[in-house]
């Protein structure tokens, strides 16, 4: 309906997106880092060093909980936490960390680890996770739990979204050797899954072992429903020669199920020329644009760029835009607490790049080269990998419920709360007492549904409105000629329209005819009904049967008008079917017998005249008549 109302806690923050603390401390490169609690970032030195990965998290205030670059683990005082060391990422892998909550305690978080290489440099080649309790060592925290393996070998790829049911969060690597990504879930009840998706390129080694395919970032958007991931592949020419082709891929994501589909994809280089390998992605706070920096060689020198892909554009992986270029390598992209885009620089730069509009697609992005100073501290490939649903809620009403009016409702209304999740059946409770996913009702009010899962219950509220006014003119009547009739559309109309052209709720009439009207109440439903008037002649009726059997029994023998008046004039003439007058009288008494003539039906006119109460007047008519032996 207008927005999800879960029986939850954690999701009573705000839904503001700007100046996220929990992402306000920024530890990266070599011992530097960028302190954003202030709003604009300011350098701060920091004693973690790292080439690549790397990854932090602050508390609702924006104070420093503790950081990490894969393998150590620093506190809030930025002294290595309690067997905090040892973890299975590494500094040299490209998305070596990520924090995410325990959805039940504030005290506990995960830290998810992706190793280096897919563990060709020695180590652990499997994803993997530990657990830091902050609620010991006087709030510094300890790592009490490490290194717990999960799937394997994966690549270097590692980022999170929340679950659309605004408490869980989906976390997703890509296996190596594979096409396959895996998508975890952490729940109440712990990490369940993955939900595997087979889908793009493999990323895979040369035969020599090789595998380019494993460095670069994936990310999935603030809204959870894309992914975009970035890699590449190089390939031995000669002894001495290679090539490299950065590929990219963007990806929907269903925050609901883990399921990843309609995948787009595009690829550079692969030529003697142009030497390319894919590195960082991020996308815009809207999430309609997405950033992709690359780095290698363009004839021999040193080449990286930033490219902008409109998602919202036909044809987004044929029509990117050149955000910027140069020989100093672009590293990570990463979206800051201010929603600015920012980027690593290579070759000993002690500051970032920035991308000031990344909503904007175009020149107006605004991006800045010399964006904010590091200090001293040069920064490297890397910057914090944050996803930027935390700590906030998905926007979206998961459930696909809609207040709705409608202007019948005799065949019910379907009511369809149905919730796919990957690892549990929910159960449903309507406020009607309906335990189904779907019930059906024809009756205004105001419907709730509770979805019920074992670490979440999703509330919903729907309100149906059934419109339309009834209206009734009952069924065709007739009046005399002089007089009228009151026709009345009844009451709870908005708005009354008449065929006659009147607005008012009922209108008197005084010509035959078939008279209708239009109803519409204040929901824009609309009734129509329609009658029909016939005029008779009140004051001198006159009848004519329209058939006459002369068989001698004495019931409707003859052809014979019958008049409740005398007339002034009259005139009766019969015709057969050729026109040939076969009966013509002008005394009403006179009868016709049908006498010498077939069976079959027979034309009339007549006329006759009267004396009314507003002086002469007469009435012509013509028909049928029947004759029946």
């Amino acid at each position: 309906m207008r927005a999800l109302v879960p029986t939850l806690v954690c999701l009573l923050l705000s839904c503001a997106v700007k100046a996220q603390p929990q992402h306000a401390f920024w530890p990266f490169g070599s011992n530097a880092g960028l302190d954003f609690t202030g709003g604009a970032p300011s350098p701060v030195a920091t004693p973690m060093s790292t080439d690549e990965g790397c990854t932090s998290i602050s508390d609702g205030n924006g104070n420093l909980l503790f950081y990490t670059n894969g393998e150590t683990v620093w506190d809030r005082d930025h002294e290595v936490m309690d067997n905090g060391t040892g973890l299975n990422g590494s500094f040299s892998s490209s998305q070596s960390a990520l924090v995410v909550p325990f959805p039940d305690d504030p005290d506990r978080y995960y830290i998810f680890t992706s190793p280096a290489e897919a563990g060709m440099w020695g180590g652990q080649p499997n994803a993997a996770y530990s657990v830091v309790d902050l609620s010991q060592n006087n709030g510094a925290g300890v790592v009490v739990n490490k290194n717990t393996l999960l799937e394997g070998p994966v690549t270097e790829k590692l980022t999170a979204a929340r679950h659309a049911n605004g408490r869980d969060v989906w976390v997703l690597y890509h296996r190596w050797q594979s096409d396959e990504y895996l998508a975890y879930l952490v729940t109440c009840q712990g990490l369940e899954g993955p939900v595997v998706t087979a889908i793009g390129k493999p990323m895979i080694s040369n035969p020599d072992g090789s595998g380019s395919s494993i460095i670069g970032c994936m990310r999935l958007n603030r809204q959870g429903t894309r992914l975009a991931t970035a890699w590449g592949q190089t390939v031995p020419i000669t002894s001495s020669e290679w090539i490299g082709t950065a590929y990219f891929d963007v990806l929907d994501f269903d925050n609901g199920t883990g399921q990843l589909s309609s995948i787009m994809s595009d690829s550079a280089g692969g030529t003697p020329e142009l030497f390319l390998r894919n590195y960082g992605v991020e996308f815009s706070p809207n999430g309609s644009v997405v950033y992709l920096s690359d780095h290698g060689l363009l004839n021999g020198g040193a080449y990286s760029t930033i490219l902008q892909y409109d998602l919202t554009s036909p044809d987004p992986m044929n029509n990117e835009f050149l955000v910027a270029n140069g020989f100093q390598a672009f590293g990570s992209l990463q979206l800051g607490p201010d929603d600015r885009i920012y980027s690593a620089r290579l070759n000993g730069a002690t500051y970032l790049s920035a991308i000031t509009d990344p909503d904007v697609v175009g020149t107006g992005c605004g991006f800045v080269d010399n964006a904010v100073s590091t200090g001293t501290d040069p920064s490297t490939w890397g910057l914090p990998n944050h996803w930027d649903t935390y700590p906030d809620p998905p926007l979206e009403d998961p459930v696909a419920l809609r207040d709705t009016i409608v202007c019948s409702a005799a065949e019910g209304i379907l009511l369809d709360a149905t919730w796919s999740h990957p690892f549990h059946t929910p159960n449903y409770l309507w406020s009607t007492g309906g335990t189904t996913a779907s019930i059906s009702v024809n009756t205004t009010g105001t419907y709730v549904v509770e979805i019920q899962l074992p670490c979440s219950t999703i509330t919903d509220t729907i309100d149906i409105t059934v419109g339309g006014v009834r209206v009734d003119l009952g069924g065709d009547r007739s009046i005399c000629e002089d007089g009228s009739l009151l026709l009345d559309a009844g009451i709870g109309a908005s708005i009354v329209l008449w065929s006659t052209g009147d607005t008012t709720h009922s209108i008197a009439v005084h010509e035959e005819g078939t008279y209708t009207v239009s109803v519409t109440d204040a929901e824009g439903c609309t009734n129509t009904d329609a009658v029909f008037v016939e005029t008779r002649n009140c004051e001198c009726p006159l009848y004519l049967p329209n058939t006459f059997t002369p068989n001698g029994d004495g019931v409707n023998d003859v052809l014979r008008a019958a008049m409740d008046c005398s007339p002034t004039a009259f005139e009766l003439i019969v015709y057969d079917r050729w026109g040939h007058s076969l009966h013509n009288t002008t005394d009403p008494d006179i009868e016709w017998t049908g006498d010498g003539h077939p069976i079959g039906v027979y034309t009339f006119t007549l006329h006759y005249a009267w004396m009314g109460g507003q002086g002469l007047r007469s009435e012509d008519r013509s028909g049928s008549v029947t004759l029946i032996r």
